[in-house]
């Protein structure tokens, strides 16, 4: 009898540790925020590979907007973004580009610019990317493969239990 409620007890605390990723992680705190500037070569496969500028102007959201015309803020953060490989991220709001939107799913006119400079055409990318806060980030990198172990390890040791008491019978 003894047997028996030993492997159910250590079925069922297996098959909880290993459904961790049905409760873990608990969110703890509030996201946190970043604010991204990339800037790449327009090329084919572009979502912004067909704009032009427009007849009137350089300044509509559909058009290629010029480098100088450009907020001095946001040409800072272009050139920024261009001289940095992988652009570059700032975590104060009060460092980003005011004249700049910051959408979570930039589209073109709103996160994403056209920028004809030197004679190429870039993109401009703006956005916000909220990261999870560090606890958040600790209980997916630690806890939950720690605790699903742990399970697998209970529901074996659950069958093989269960096994040796059969054997132990007969």
């Amino acid at each position: 009898m003894r047997t028996r409620l030993a492997v159910a007890g250590l079925l069922a605390v297996g098959v909880l540790l290993m459904a961790n990723p049905l409760y873990l992680p608990v969110p703890i705190g509030e996201p946190d925020p970043a604010y991204t500037h990339t800037v790449q070569p327009v090329e084919s496969g572009s979502p912004v590979a067909g704009v032009d500028a427009s007849a009137e102007g350089n300044e509509t959201a559909e058009g290629v907007v010029d480098y100088a015309d450009l907020d001095p803020e946001a040409r800072e953060a272009f050139d920024r973004a261009l001289d940095a490989e992988a652009g570059f991220g700032v975590e104060d709001p009060d460092e980003r580009a005011d004249s700049l939107a910051y959408p979570t799913d930039p589209t073109p006119g709103d996160g994403l610019l056209v920028v004809a400079y030197e004679g190429e055409r870039y993109e401009f990318w703006t956005r916000t990317v909220e990261r999870e806060p560090g606890a958040v980030v600790a209980q997916r990198v630690a806890v939950q493969p720690v605790a699903f172990l742990a399970g697998f390890f209970a529901v074996l040791a659950a069958g093989a239990l269960g096994f040796r008491g059969r054997l132990d019978r007969t």
